[in-house]
């Protein structure tokens, strides 16, 4: 005797969401035992404790420095700007300036970025760390320029 049962592809994902999840409650319920006790210590966050000394290895001190030495090499950090602007042709230089005047005279506090990507003269403006940022002043910017849209770019860090 064969017993069909009819399991939707939702029943599944479903069933196995719930074995992931119960599995590890279970591990992290193990672990939350075998807790180090430095990090019980910092759980309490009792001010009148002594210090925290890191110990690591040398290899690890050297990353962060070569970290933050690349760091210090990059003109920006990973963002959002909003494009707002793309044209070329013989008067496209002189539109993108009126297309910038007319942008930070409606939007003060965004700044603008032009850039010339051969043959486009393109505005971008804004320097957001977040998409959400960036949705946030789009949805603004869209009444006066419907075209625009996010792109990523490497954004100049706040002063």
């Amino acid at each position: 005797m064969v017993i069909l049962l009819k399991i939707s592809m939702k029943e599944i994902v479903l069933g196995f969401v719930f074995l992931m999840m119960t599995s590890v409650s279970m591990i992290a319920q193990e672990t939350d035992a075998a807790k180090p006790q430095i990090l019980v210590n910092l759980a309490q966050n009792d001010s009148e404790s002594g210090h925290i000394e890191v110990i690591q290895p040398i290899q690890v001190e050297n990353l962060l420095k070569m970290q933050i030495a690349n760091n210090r090499l990059q003109k920006g950090i990973p963002g959002y700007r909003i494009h707002i602007f793309s044209q070329s042709g013989q008067t496209a230089r002189q539109k993108m300036e009126e297309t910038r005047v007319n942008f930070m005279r409606n939007f003060p506090d965004i700044e603008a970025h032009w850039d010339y990507n051969t043959p486009n003269f393109q505005i971008f403006v804004g320097d957001f760390r977040t998409k959400n940022e960036a949705l946030y002043h789009l949805k603004k910017i869209e009444k006066q320029f419907p075209r625009a849209f996010i792109v990523s770019d490497i954004i100049q860090i706040q002063k």
